[in-house]
């Protein structure tokens, strides 16, 4: 498949928004580019686009921010994603990903609002329990583009200073991003389309981290909060509702062949 320059123009305007959103806040790439690039990809095309180039845009952040990162709580959940990687593959041959993924979501938008009817400090953290969590969003972000919410999440139960929080999610995305990055390259994901698409985005993702990095700077701790939830919250619900009929097509293959 050929990329024409229509499709270059969605999927740079895609990757340049994702940008932002990751730069401004360490998260929400996935959820803002993947979606616009779907628009002239394969599934399977987006999601290895958006997680080659927001590896190098979640590296950087590290880089920038690594004395703003608690390596000792952040670290073990960052190593417990990369190590969730590679079971991905069977996952996606064995599991029933739409339940999965329902299941996954519908538990992200109930711990999102509980996130917004309480106060960060007054929702338990364990742990063992954020550790498990970037397990499973290791384990289901490079083949479902979902779970990633979790660990934010997760990081915002820790009452952490809005750039901690920033530079910790980094720090989780780039280990399991470049882990996913071995996982494509072994399994022939990188295709001359995919590799178009990557130089198509890699400019604009580049600008999308200029104009994103210095928001951080400029946003109250409530209001990085709040933005970070109402992501989260609006993108499980749109992953819900584009989930939804797959299921009931699911269902009807089902009853239709048993």
């Amino acid at each position: 498949m050929e990329v024409n320059l229509l499709d270059a123009v969605v999927a740079a305007l895609a990757m340049f928004l994702g940008s932002v959103s990751l730069s401004a806040i360490g998260f929400g790439i996935g959820m803002i580019a993947v979606p616009g690039i779907l628009l002239v990809a394969e599934p399977d095309v987006a999601v290895v686009v958006v997680g080659t180039a927001g590896s190098g845009i979640a590296l950087w952040i590290v880089a920038q921010s690594r004395k703003d990162i608690p390596f000792r709580e952040a670290l073990p959940i960052a190593l417990a994603g990369a190590c969730g990687v590679p079971f991905s593959v069977l996952l996606l041959a064995s599991a029933p990903a739409v339940p999965m993924r329902i299941g996954i979501t519908a538990f992200i938008i109930i711990f999102a609002i509980v996130s917004v009817l309480k106060t960060p400090e007054h929702i338990p953290y364990s742990k063992p329990l954020g550790i498990l969590g970037g397990f499973l969003a290791g384990l289901l972000l490079p083949a479902f583009g979902a779970g990633g919410q979790l660990v934010m999440l997760f990081l915002l139960t820790r009452s952490w200073r809005r750039q901690s929080v920033r530079a910790s999610m980094a720090l989780f995305l780039t280990a399991v991003t470049l882990c996913a990055i071995v996982w494509y390259a072994v399994n022939g994901l990188y295709t001359r389309e995919t590799l178009t698409l990557i130089g198509v985005v890699a400019i604009p993702a580049v600008v999308g981290l200029a104009v994103g990095a210095p928001l951080i700077k400029r946003m109250s701790e409530r209001v990085f909060r709040y933005a970070v939830i109402t992501i989260i919250f609006a993108s499980s619900v749109v992953a819900l509702a584009r989930t939804m009929p797959e299921l009931r097509y699911s269902q009807h293959v089902q009853v239709r062949y048993n």
